[in-house]
Protein backbone atom coordinates (compact mmCIF):
# COMPACT_ATOMS: atom_id res chain seq x y z
CA UNK A 1 0.00 0.00 0.00
CA UNK A 2 1.03 3.52 -0.76
CA UNK A 3 2.01 6.09 2.05
CA UNK A 4 1.77 9.70 1.99
CA UNK A 5 0.43 12.22 4.01
CA UNK A 6 -2.52 15.14 4.64
CA UNK A 7 -1.41 17.81 1.36
CA UNK A 8 0.08 14.60 -1.14
CA UNK A 9 -2.02 14.51 -3.85
CA UNK A 10 -4.11 11.57 -4.30
CA UNK A 11 -6.23 12.19 -7.08
CA UNK A 12 -4.87 10.52 -9.65
CA UNK A 13 -5.45 13.25 -12.19
CA UNK A 14 -3.99 15.60 -9.83
CA UNK A 15 -0.99 13.60 -9.64
CA UNK A 16 -0.61 13.16 -13.17
CA UNK A 17 -0.46 16.63 -14.39
CA UNK A 18 2.01 17.10 -11.42
CA UNK A 19 4.02 14.45 -13.35
CA UNK A 20 3.41 16.10 -16.58
CA UNK A 21 4.64 19.57 -15.32
CA UNK A 22 7.30 17.58 -13.90
CA UNK A 23 8.74 15.18 -16.48
CA UNK A 24 6.61 15.84 -19.33
CA UNK A 25 5.14 12.71 -18.77
CA UNK A 26 2.55 11.31 -21.52
CA UNK A 27 0.49 9.54 -18.83
CA UNK A 28 -3.42 9.88 -19.61
CA UNK A 29 -5.28 11.34 -16.21
CA UNK A 30 -7.63 8.54 -14.15
CA UNK A 31 -10.90 10.28 -14.52
CA UNK A 32 -13.44 9.18 -11.56
CA UNK A 33 -16.20 10.07 -10.85
CA UNK A 34 -17.10 12.33 -7.98
CA UNK A 35 -18.49 9.90 -5.61
CA UNK A 36 -15.34 7.33 -6.56
CA UNK A 37 -12.68 9.94 -6.21
CA UNK A 38 -13.96 11.51 -2.76
CA UNK A 39 -14.81 7.02 -1.78
CA UNK A 40 -10.89 6.47 -3.37
CA UNK A 41 -9.51 9.34 -1.29
CA UNK A 42 -11.63 8.44 1.68
CA UNK A 43 -9.55 4.92 1.71
CA UNK A 44 -6.81 6.03 1.26
CA UNK A 45 -6.80 8.76 4.27
CA UNK A 46 -8.02 6.03 6.35
CA UNK A 47 -5.88 3.21 5.13
CA UNK A 48 -2.55 5.18 4.64
CA UNK A 49 -2.85 9.13 5.64
CA UNK A 50 -4.48 8.91 9.17
CA UNK A 51 -2.85 9.74 11.75
CA UNK A 52 -3.55 7.13 13.78
CA UNK A 53 -2.41 4.37 11.36
CA UNK A 54 -0.15 5.12 9.18
CA UNK A 55 1.01 8.48 12.06
CA UNK A 56 4.75 7.97 12.00
CA UNK A 57 4.51 10.67 10.07
CA UNK A 58 2.89 13.95 9.68
CA UNK A 59 4.21 15.06 6.25
CA UNK A 60 3.44 18.04 4.09
CA UNK A 61 3.60 17.19 1.15
CA UNK A 62 2.47 19.57 -1.27
CA UNK A 63 2.70 19.68 -4.99
CA UNK A 64 5.73 22.89 -5.33
CA UNK A 65 7.97 21.34 -2.54
CA UNK A 66 7.63 17.90 -4.29
CA UNK A 67 8.13 19.05 -7.49
CA UNK A 68 11.10 21.36 -7.09
CA UNK A 69 12.84 18.22 -5.97
CA UNK A 70 11.75 15.91 -8.50
CA UNK A 71 12.25 18.13 -11.81
CA UNK A 72 15.25 20.54 -10.48
CA UNK A 73 17.55 18.13 -9.40
CA UNK A 74 20.88 18.50 -10.46
CA UNK A 75 23.72 15.93 -9.76
CA UNK A 76 27.22 17.43 -8.22
CA UNK A 77 30.49 15.41 -7.50
CA UNK A 78 30.68 14.19 -4.16
CA UNK A 79 32.61 16.68 -1.73
CA UNK A 80 33.66 16.97 1.61
CA UNK A 81 32.75 20.05 3.78
CA UNK A 82 34.20 21.32 7.34
CA UNK A 83 31.54 22.02 9.31
CA UNK A 84 30.77 25.85 10.65
CA UNK A 85 27.38 26.16 13.01
CA UNK A 86 24.27 23.93 14.15
CA UNK A 87 21.26 25.35 12.90
CA UNK A 88 18.94 23.01 14.29
CA UNK A 89 17.98 20.79 17.28
CA UNK A 90 15.20 18.46 18.69
CA UNK A 91 13.13 19.56 21.48
CA UNK A 92 10.71 17.32 23.86
CA UNK A 93 6.81 18.56 22.87
CA UNK A 94 3.92 16.85 24.80
CA UNK A 95 5.38 13.69 25.39
CA UNK A 96 7.69 10.42 25.70
CA UNK A 97 7.23 9.50 21.61
CA UNK A 98 6.86 13.38 20.33
CA UNK A 99 9.62 15.53 19.17
CA UNK A 100 9.88 18.72 17.77
CA UNK A 101 12.35 19.61 14.64
CA UNK A 102 13.57 23.25 15.66
CA UNK A 103 15.24 25.62 12.61
CA UNK A 104 15.84 29.05 13.72
CA UNK A 105 15.25 31.75 11.39
CA UNK A 106 18.54 33.72 10.24
CA UNK A 107 18.38 37.01 10.12
CA UNK A 108 21.63 37.87 8.50
CA UNK A 109 21.05 35.84 5.00
CA UNK A 110 20.67 37.91 1.06
CA UNK A 111 17.60 37.91 -0.44
CA UNK A 112 19.26 35.87 -3.30
CA UNK A 113 17.30 32.78 -4.49
CA UNK A 114 18.71 29.68 -4.22
CA UNK A 115 17.86 26.10 -5.75
CA UNK A 116 18.54 22.79 -4.85
CA UNK A 117 21.50 19.96 -5.76
CA UNK A 118 21.56 16.94 -4.96
CA UNK A 119 25.13 15.67 -4.77
CA UNK A 120 24.58 11.94 -4.38
CA UNK A 121 22.34 9.32 -3.90
CA UNK A 122 22.74 5.78 -3.61
CA UNK A 123 23.81 3.41 -6.66
CA UNK A 124 21.19 2.49 -8.77
CA UNK A 125 18.69 5.07 -6.96
CA UNK A 126 16.98 8.02 -8.96
CA UNK A 127 13.35 9.32 -9.70
CA UNK A 128 10.69 7.09 -10.22
CA UNK A 129 8.28 9.79 -12.25
CA UNK A 130 5.01 7.82 -11.14
CA UNK A 131 5.39 8.37 -7.73
CA UNK A 132 8.05 11.20 -7.67
CA UNK A 133 10.39 9.29 -5.27
CA UNK A 134 13.74 8.59 -5.48
CA UNK A 135 13.47 4.65 -5.77
CA UNK A 136 15.83 1.78 -6.64
CA UNK A 137 15.63 -1.61 -8.21
CA UNK A 138 14.87 -2.98 -4.64
CA UNK A 139 12.13 -0.42 -3.83
CA UNK A 140 13.97 1.30 -1.09
CA UNK A 141 12.93 4.26 -1.41
CA UNK A 142 12.99 8.37 -0.35
CA UNK A 143 10.90 11.32 -0.82
CA UNK A 144 12.16 14.67 -0.85
CA UNK A 145 11.05 18.21 -0.36
CA UNK A 146 12.17 21.57 -0.09
CA UNK A 147 11.05 24.39 1.74
CA UNK A 148 12.12 27.95 2.38
CA UNK A 149 11.23 30.10 5.65
CA UNK A 150 8.88 32.56 5.48
CA UNK A 151 9.61 36.39 6.57
CA UNK A 152 6.66 36.14 9.55
CA UNK A 153 8.23 32.81 10.88
CA UNK A 154 11.05 32.97 13.79
CA UNK A 155 11.74 29.26 13.13
CA UNK A 156 10.31 26.16 10.86
CA UNK A 157 9.04 23.71 13.78
CA UNK A 158 8.19 20.48 12.51
CA UNK A 159 6.27 17.50 15.17
CA UNK A 160 7.73 14.19 14.91
CA UNK A 161 4.97 11.36 16.31
CA UNK A 162 5.59 7.81 17.02
CA UNK A 163 9.66 9.26 17.34
CA UNK A 164 11.58 6.37 19.11
CA UNK A 165 14.82 7.77 18.14
CA UNK A 166 16.36 10.93 17.47
CA UNK A 167 19.67 12.41 16.86
CA UNK A 168 21.37 15.73 15.83
CA UNK A 169 23.93 15.47 13.16
CA UNK A 170 26.28 17.36 11.62
CA UNK A 171 27.18 16.04 7.79
CA UNK A 172 29.76 18.89 5.93
CA UNK A 173 28.52 21.85 6.49
CA UNK A 174 24.65 20.64 7.04
CA UNK A 175 22.93 20.25 10.28
CA UNK A 176 20.83 17.31 9.88
CA UNK A 177 17.89 16.54 12.49
CA UNK A 178 17.55 12.47 11.96
CA UNK A 179 14.60 10.62 13.44
CA UNK A 180 13.29 7.56 13.75
CA UNK A 181 9.56 6.31 14.17
CA UNK A 182 7.93 3.25 15.37
CA UNK A 183 6.53 0.82 12.38
CA UNK A 184 4.45 -1.10 14.36
CA UNK A 185 1.67 -2.14 12.44
CA UNK A 186 3.06 -0.89 9.00
CA UNK A 187 2.55 -3.57 6.57
CA UNK A 188 3.64 -3.72 2.38
CA UNK A 189 5.68 -1.46 0.54
CA UNK A 190 7.31 1.72 1.03
CA UNK A 191 7.29 1.55 5.04
CA UNK A 192 8.97 4.94 5.95
CA UNK A 193 10.48 5.12 9.34
CA UNK A 194 12.73 8.01 9.08
CA UNK A 195 12.13 11.49 9.04
CA UNK A 196 14.97 13.84 8.48
CA UNK A 197 15.19 17.73 8.10
CA UNK A 198 18.74 19.36 6.42
CA UNK A 199 18.94 23.10 7.68
CA UNK A 200 22.27 24.80 5.52
CA UNK A 201 24.16 27.35 6.97
CA UNK A 202 23.39 30.91 6.97
CA UNK A 203 20.63 29.99 5.03
CA UNK A 204 16.52 29.89 5.54
CA UNK A 205 15.97 27.05 3.33
CA UNK A 206 15.79 23.41 4.19
CA UNK A 207 15.32 19.95 3.06
CA UNK A 208 12.72 17.32 4.68
CA UNK A 209 13.20 14.03 3.50
CA UNK A 210 11.59 10.49 4.39
CA UNK A 211 13.36 7.45 4.32
CA UNK A 212 12.24 3.44 3.90
CA UNK A 213 13.44 1.12 6.50
CA UNK A 214 15.90 -0.31 4.76
CA UNK A 215 18.13 2.83 3.96
CA UNK A 216 20.71 3.06 6.26
CA UNK A 217 21.74 5.95 8.61
CA UNK A 218 25.19 6.32 6.99
CA UNK A 219 23.07 6.72 3.60
CA UNK A 220 21.36 9.21 4.89
CA UNK A 221 24.10 11.20 6.33
CA UNK A 222 26.12 11.03 2.71
CA UNK A 223 22.72 12.26 0.92
CA UNK A 224 22.47 15.12 3.21
CA UNK A 225 26.08 15.70 3.46
CA UNK A 226 25.51 16.43 -0.22
CA UNK A 227 22.46 18.66 -0.35
CA UNK A 228 23.88 21.94 -1.09
CA UNK A 229 22.10 25.63 -2.06
CA UNK A 230 23.01 27.22 -5.76
CA UNK A 231 21.78 30.77 -6.46
CA UNK A 232 19.29 30.84 -9.13
CA UNK A 233 16.76 32.89 -10.98
CA UNK A 234 13.75 30.83 -10.49
CA UNK A 235 12.04 30.15 -6.69
CA UNK A 236 11.60 26.21 -6.39
CA UNK A 237 11.16 25.95 -2.87
CA UNK A 238 7.76 26.11 -0.83
CA UNK A 239 7.13 28.76 1.65
CA UNK A 240 6.82 27.32 4.79
CA UNK A 241 4.02 28.41 6.51
CA UNK A 242 3.68 25.57 9.57
CA UNK A 243 2.46 22.51 9.88
CA UNK A 244 -0.92 21.90 8.16
CA UNK A 245 -3.81 21.34 10.10
CA UNK A 246 -5.60 18.65 11.10
CA UNK A 247 -8.79 18.55 9.27
CA UNK A 248 -11.76 18.96 11.69
CA UNK A 249 -13.35 15.60 11.82
CA UNK A 250 -17.67 16.04 11.29
CA UNK A 251 -19.88 13.47 11.26
CA UNK A 252 -20.21 10.84 8.68
CA UNK A 253 -22.51 11.36 5.71
CA UNK A 254 -26.01 9.11 6.45
CA UNK A 255 -27.31 6.95 3.67
CA UNK A 256 -30.59 5.71 4.47
CA UNK A 257 -32.70 2.74 2.39
CA UNK A 258 -35.17 4.57 1.79
CA UNK A 259 -33.53 7.22 -0.25
CA UNK A 260 -32.77 5.34 -3.03
CA UNK A 261 -34.99 4.01 -5.84
CA UNK A 262 -34.11 0.12 -6.32
CA UNK A 263 -33.64 -1.62 -9.58
CA UNK A 264 -32.85 -5.17 -10.09
CA UNK A 265 -30.17 -6.56 -12.57
CA UNK A 266 -30.81 -6.44 -16.47
CA UNK A 267 -32.34 -2.92 -15.85
CA UNK A 268 -30.83 0.13 -17.22
CA UNK A 269 -29.89 2.68 -15.26
CA UNK A 270 -29.68 6.69 -15.57
CA UNK A 271 -27.63 9.08 -14.43
CA UNK A 272 -29.70 11.30 -11.87
CA UNK A 273 -29.10 14.14 -14.48
CA UNK A 274 -30.06 12.80 -17.47
CA UNK A 275 -33.16 14.81 -17.64
CA UNK A 276 -31.53 18.29 -16.03
CA UNK A 277 -31.51 21.11 -18.35
CA UNK A 278 -28.18 21.65 -19.00
CA UNK A 279 -28.02 17.60 -19.55
CA UNK A 280 -27.39 18.47 -23.71
CA UNK A 281 -23.74 20.15 -22.89
CA UNK A 282 -22.77 18.09 -20.17
CA UNK A 283 -22.27 14.48 -22.13
CA UNK A 284 -21.45 12.67 -18.92
CA UNK A 285 -24.98 13.22 -17.89
CA UNK A 286 -26.40 11.06 -20.60
CA UNK A 287 -24.61 7.88 -19.67
CA UNK A 288 -26.66 4.96 -18.99
CA UNK A 289 -25.08 1.53 -17.82
CA UNK A 290 -26.90 -1.55 -16.97
CA UNK A 291 -25.59 -4.79 -14.32
CA UNK A 292 -26.08 -8.06 -16.87
CA UNK A 293 -24.72 -10.32 -14.49
CA UNK A 294 -23.75 -10.62 -11.22
CA UNK A 295 -21.76 -13.99 -9.70
CA UNK A 296 -19.64 -15.21 -6.85
CA UNK A 297 -16.85 -18.05 -6.80
CA UNK A 298 -13.81 -18.76 -4.88
CA UNK A 299 -11.08 -18.79 -7.36
CA UNK A 300 -9.89 -16.08 -10.25
CA UNK A 301 -11.25 -19.26 -12.97
CA UNK A 302 -12.26 -17.21 -15.86
CA UNK A 303 -10.62 -13.78 -15.29
CA UNK A 304 -8.04 -12.01 -16.89
CA UNK A 305 -4.26 -11.75 -15.56
CA UNK A 306 -4.95 -7.33 -15.36
CA UNK A 307 -5.30 -5.33 -12.31
CA UNK A 308 -7.83 -2.50 -12.18
CA UNK A 309 -6.39 0.20 -14.57
CA UNK A 310 -6.46 -3.55 -17.30
CA UNK A 311 -2.75 -3.69 -16.04
CA UNK A 312 -0.90 -7.40 -16.40
CA UNK A 313 -0.58 -8.82 -12.74
CA UNK A 314 0.20 -12.49 -11.34
CA UNK A 315 -2.79 -13.34 -9.18
CA UNK A 316 -1.28 -16.54 -8.69
CA UNK A 317 0.51 -15.28 -5.45
CA UNK A 318 -3.37 -15.14 -3.64
CA UNK A 319 -4.05 -19.16 -4.68
CA UNK A 320 -4.36 -21.99 -2.03
CA UNK A 321 -2.37 -25.34 -3.90
CA UNK A 322 -6.04 -26.17 -4.64
CA UNK A 323 -6.62 -22.72 -6.62
CA UNK A 324 -8.97 -21.32 -4.38
CA UNK A 325 -8.15 -18.13 -2.94
CA UNK A 326 -6.59 -17.45 0.24
CA UNK A 327 -8.02 -16.64 3.61
CA UNK A 328 -7.11 -13.14 4.58
CA UNK A 329 -4.92 -13.63 7.63
CA UNK A 330 -5.51 -10.31 10.00
CA UNK A 331 -3.59 -8.99 12.59
CA UNK A 332 -5.37 -6.34 14.94
CA UNK A 333 -4.00 -3.30 16.53
CA UNK A 334 -4.72 -0.52 18.92
CA UNK A 335 -3.95 2.56 18.30
CA UNK A 336 -1.55 4.93 20.03
CA UNK A 337 -1.78 8.50 20.10
CA UNK A 338 1.77 8.94 18.95
CA UNK A 339 2.67 11.15 21.68
CA UNK A 340 2.82 8.77 25.22
CA UNK A 341 1.68 5.45 23.70
CA UNK A 342 2.08 3.28 20.50
CA UNK A 343 -0.13 1.02 18.41
CA UNK A 344 0.41 -2.35 19.63
CA UNK A 345 -1.01 -5.96 18.30
CA UNK A 346 -4.02 -7.40 19.81
CA UNK A 347 -4.73 -10.50 18.06
CA UNK A 348 -5.09 -12.80 14.83
CA UNK A 349 -7.62 -13.99 12.81
CA UNK A 350 -8.47 -15.64 9.62
CA UNK A 351 -11.03 -15.15 7.12
CA UNK A 352 -12.50 -16.38 4.38
CA UNK A 353 -12.27 -14.27 0.68
CA UNK A 354 -14.57 -14.70 -2.09
CA UNK A 355 -14.27 -13.75 -5.63
CA UNK A 356 -17.62 -11.14 -6.52
CA UNK A 357 -17.73 -10.64 -10.87
CA UNK A 358 -19.54 -7.98 -12.18
CA UNK A 359 -20.09 -7.69 -16.17
CA UNK A 360 -21.85 -4.44 -16.82
CA UNK A 361 -22.75 -2.34 -20.23
CA UNK A 362 -22.50 1.12 -20.83
CA UNK A 363 -24.15 3.43 -23.33
CA UNK A 364 -23.48 6.27 -24.64
CA UNK A 365 -26.49 8.53 -25.09
CA UNK A 366 -25.08 11.64 -25.88
CA UNK A 367 -24.46 13.41 -29.08
CA UNK A 368 -20.88 13.27 -28.93
CA UNK A 369 -17.62 10.84 -28.80
CA UNK A 370 -16.46 10.35 -25.39
CA UNK A 371 -15.10 8.50 -22.47
CA UNK A 372 -17.03 6.38 -20.32
CA UNK A 373 -15.72 5.60 -16.58
CA UNK A 374 -16.37 2.29 -15.58
CA UNK A 375 -15.91 2.52 -11.54
CA UNK A 376 -19.35 1.22 -10.04
CA UNK A 377 -19.94 1.07 -6.11
CA UNK A 378 -20.88 -1.45 -4.06
CA UNK A 379 -22.78 -0.85 -1.14
CA UNK A 380 -24.32 -2.67 1.90
CA UNK A 381 -27.14 -2.38 3.81
CA UNK A 382 -27.24 -1.95 7.49
CA UNK A 383 -30.59 -1.90 8.87
CA UNK A 384 -32.19 1.06 7.20
CA UNK A 385 -28.49 2.21 6.69
CA UNK A 386 -26.63 2.06 3.85
CA UNK A 387 -22.86 1.84 3.51
CA UNK A 388 -20.61 2.74 0.99
CA UNK A 389 -17.25 2.86 2.52
CA UNK A 390 -17.25 -0.96 4.49
CA UNK A 391 -17.31 -3.18 1.79
CA UNK A 392 -14.54 -5.07 -0.22
CA UNK A 393 -12.02 -3.26 2.17
CA UNK A 394 -9.96 -4.35 5.58
CA UNK A 395 -11.87 -3.04 8.60
CA UNK A 396 -10.95 -0.35 11.08
CA UNK A 397 -12.27 1.81 13.24
CA UNK A 398 -11.04 5.24 15.49
CA UNK A 399 -9.14 2.72 18.12
CA UNK A 400 -8.10 -0.38 16.32
CA UNK A 401 -7.10 -1.42 12.62
CA UNK A 402 -5.88 -4.17 11.06
CA UNK A 403 -3.30 -5.71 8.12
CA UNK A 404 -4.14 -8.32 5.98
CA UNK A 405 -2.25 -10.80 3.80
CA UNK A 406 -4.38 -9.70 0.65
CA UNK A 407 -4.26 -6.25 1.37
CA UNK A 408 -3.13 -4.87 -1.70
CA UNK A 409 -6.48 -6.28 -3.13
CA UNK A 410 -9.12 -5.09 -0.41
CA UNK A 411 -9.15 -1.31 -0.52
CA UNK A 412 -12.89 -0.87 -0.79
CA UNK A 413 -13.35 -1.00 -4.88
CA UNK A 414 -12.61 -3.62 -7.69
CA UNK A 415 -9.23 -5.29 -7.80
CA UNK A 416 -10.11 -6.08 -12.02
CA UNK A 417 -10.98 -4.76 -14.74
CA UNK A 418 -11.60 -5.57 -17.85
CA UNK A 419 -12.59 -4.58 -21.16
CA UNK A 420 -12.02 -5.37 -25.18
CA UNK A 421 -12.15 -1.55 -26.23
CA UNK A 422 -9.48 0.90 -26.18
CA UNK A 423 -9.08 2.09 -22.60
CA UNK A 424 -7.06 4.35 -20.30
CA UNK A 425 -7.24 2.78 -16.99
CA UNK A 426 -10.75 2.41 -16.44
CA UNK A 427 -11.66 4.72 -18.32
CA UNK A 428 -13.08 3.05 -22.05
CA UNK A 429 -12.24 5.90 -24.92
CA UNK A 430 -13.87 6.91 -27.90
CA UNK A 431 -17.33 5.97 -27.53
CA UNK A 432 -19.48 6.94 -30.32
CA UNK A 433 -22.71 8.50 -29.70
CA UNK A 434 -25.52 5.81 -29.36
CA UNK A 435 -22.86 2.85 -28.80
CA UNK A 436 -22.93 0.27 -26.40
CA UNK A 437 -19.44 -1.17 -24.99
CA UNK A 438 -18.86 -4.26 -22.10
CA UNK A 439 -16.93 -4.07 -19.10
CA UNK A 440 -15.64 -6.38 -16.12
CA UNK A 441 -15.34 -6.04 -12.68
CA UNK A 442 -14.06 -7.93 -9.84
CA UNK A 443 -14.34 -6.82 -5.91
CA UNK A 444 -12.52 -9.53 -3.54
CA UNK A 445 -14.76 -9.76 -0.56
CA UNK A 446 -15.07 -11.21 2.78
CA UNK A 447 -17.24 -14.04 2.71
CA UNK A 448 -19.64 -13.23 4.85
CA UNK A 449 -20.19 -9.40 3.33
CA UNK A 450 -21.49 -11.40 0.46
CA UNK A 451 -25.74 -10.58 1.72
CA UNK A 452 -27.53 -7.44 1.19
CA UNK A 453 -25.39 -5.77 -1.11
CA UNK A 454 -26.53 -3.22 -3.99
CA UNK A 455 -24.55 -1.33 -6.85
CA UNK A 456 -24.20 1.83 -7.46
CA UNK A 457 -23.03 1.05 -11.22
CA UNK A 458 -22.51 4.35 -12.44
CA UNK A 459 -20.26 5.64 -9.86
CA UNK A 460 -21.59 8.67 -9.14
CA UNK A 461 -23.20 8.33 -6.13
CA UNK A 462 -26.86 8.47 -7.64
CA UNK A 463 -29.77 7.64 -6.14
CA UNK A 464 -30.76 4.61 -8.29
CA UNK A 465 -28.85 1.66 -6.71
CA UNK A 466 -29.16 -2.14 -8.53
CA UNK A 467 -30.13 -5.33 -5.88
CA UNK A 468 -27.40 -7.84 -6.39
CA UNK A 469 -29.79 -10.58 -4.92
CA UNK A 470 -28.80 -13.73 -2.97
CA UNK A 471 -24.76 -14.34 -3.93
CA UNK A 472 -24.97 -17.34 -1.05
Amino acid sequence: MKSEHNSFPYNDTEWNNIVNDAFTSDAQPHVFSERYARRKQQMLHQMEESPMRSHKFHMKKSMTALVAVAAAVVILPTAVYASTQIRGYFQTKDGVYQQEVVIPKSESVSDQIMALQVGWMPEGMAIDPSCGKYRDANGRGITMSFYKMGSQEAALTHTVSYSVSQETLTCGNNTVLYAVTDTTGKSGEDIFDKDVWVAFPDSNYAVQFYATTDMTKEEIEKIAENLSLTPSDKETAELWDGEPREEVGGTDETYKFDDYTIQQIGDTVRSDYYDAEDADTDPYARITAKLDSVSVQDNFDGLPAINDIGEPVDYSQYLNADGTVQDDVRTWYSRGDGVNTLDTKIKEETVPQRVLVMHLTYTNESSITQEICVCPNLIQKNGDRMDYSEVACEPMSDTTYCNGTLGELKYGEFFLFSTDREHSKNNITNVAPGESVDATVAFLMDADEVQNLYADILGGGGQTVISLGDLQ
